[in-house]
């Protein structure tokens, strides 16, 4: 009415809509949303930009037209003048729904017509576990389909949600999300009720899922998940519970890191539960009896993104992967390790249809840019998505001239 938008409604296959469709109406109206160009006044005038002027200067609203030609230039300055080393086009980030919309994939695509930059790899998501599961596992499972939930309420005993809150997370997804996951979360409730599967959730939160489920919830300190781990790895091996068949037949380094969990190299420390215990917060009794439950039934463990966005993160992905391995269950129904059921319906059995993707980048399909010049001065052509502001401090050492979003 009027060319505004008068109400918000789900997709009708929709049947778990998710009330964050009530906050679409005041992101599109909101006073402070950004609705067109906008330039600093000083640098329009001076075409230079002057850091005394940070914070204090104001911004002057451009046209379109102006905003590109401007834009157009620094991106023919930068090149001519320094080369691709000093552009980056790292952008990451949400967008609208679908790959077809993607802001990011449009940008890298424009820039790709134009010439070489630094790229930006991995995503705050899950830069950690991606980087270091391809070692572990072969795979970065972190956007892998993972075992259905179909699969998992039928065949395990026990579900251990990790760091992992799917009745929050699976509200979003990388698609505009219909949300089948919850009809599997629905039967999941009943089964908790029923005591047909046990559920815990290890967080140091209570979280919207274990209120929703009804679980049990472990409290573990922040950042001490992998503390609680080797407790629970060094229970397994001294009271001889751990699948040596599945070890010896799939698995590399295990003397190697059994060593390490006895306290026989490194820092000759035993893991024993009592040194878990001072670390994560969970008693060593406590850490014995959940490691002891592991093993009896089929388990499955749900890992979320939340333990590996922090320093040294590839730890606990890592140190999972190695939990599960001494289970000796990976790749039976219902049991294993995932590390991405709570995000974009992964679990819910695939249709097997395709979606369109994204336009690809010019330089990647063989295309010659505007400009040729790969000369990167030393520097890598990629930088780690979280580090991309370590780069930018070490250029402006340097002098560097301009960093493009």
């Amino acid at each position: 009415m009027g060319g505004k938008v008068q109400e918000i409604k789900p997709l009708e296959v929709d049947k778990y809509p998710t009330d964050m469709l009530d906050g679409i109406k005041g992101i599109i109206y909101s006073p402070s949303r950004v609705r067109y160009p906008m330039v600093r006044l000083d640098w329009l005038k001076k075409h230079k930009y002057a850091a005394e002027t940070r914070g204090n200067n104001r911004f002057v609203r451009v046209t379109w037209d102006e905003a590109l030609d401007l834009f157009y230039r620094e991106l023919e300055r930068v090149q001519k003048d320094y080369g691709p080393w000093a552009l980056h086009t790292g952008q990451t980030g949400w967008r609208q729904t679908g790959q077809m919309h993607s802001c990011n994939n449009h940008m890298q695509r424009a820039m790709g017509l134009h010439g070489y930059s630094v790229k930006k790899v991995g995503d705050y998501s899950t830069g950690a576990g991606q980087t270091i599961l391809p070692y572990v596992l072969g795979s970065t499972e972190v956007y892998a389909q993972g075992t259905s939930w179909e699969l998992i309420l039928e065949n395990s005993d026990n579900i251990i949600l990790w760091a992992n809150d799917p009745v929050k997370n699976l509200q979003v997804g990388w698609t505009c999300e219909t949300h089948e996951s919850f009809a599997y979360l629905e039967q999941l409730k009943e089964k908790v009720a029923k005591k047909e599967i046990n559920v815990i959730s290890v967080d140091p939160v209570k979280n919207k899922t274990q209120r929703y489920l009804g679980n049990e919830h472990l409290y573990v300190n922040p950042q001490s998940d992998v503390a609680f781990m080797l407790g629970m790895a060094h229970v397994l091996y001294n009271e001889d519970l751990h699948d040596k068949e599945f070890i010896d037949t799939y698995c590399l380094g295990f003397d190697d890191f059994i060593k390490y969990v006895q306290g026989e190299t490194k820092d000759k420390v035993e893991k024993t539960p009592e040194w878990a215990a001072e670390i994560c917060g969970v008693s060593a009794d406590k850490i014995r009896e959940f490691a002891r439950m592991l093993v009896k039934g089929r388990t499955q463990i749900l890992f979320g993104w939340c333990i590996q966005r922090q320093e040294h993160g590839e730890q606990p992905y890592w140190m999972g992967a190695v939990l599960a391995a001494m289970i000796g269950q990976i790749g039976l129904p219902g049991g294993g390790v995932s590390y991405g059921h709570h995000y974009s319906g992964i679990g819910v059995p695939s249709t097997g249809f395709a979606a369109p993707g994204s336009f690809p980048l010019n330089i990647d399909q063989g295309q010659t840019p505007k400009h040729t010049n790969q000369d990167f001065n030393g520097y890598s052509r990629v930088i780690p998505v979280a580090r991309w502001w370590m780069r930018c401090l070490s250029r402006v050492r340097r002098s560097i001239q301009t960093v493009l979003w």
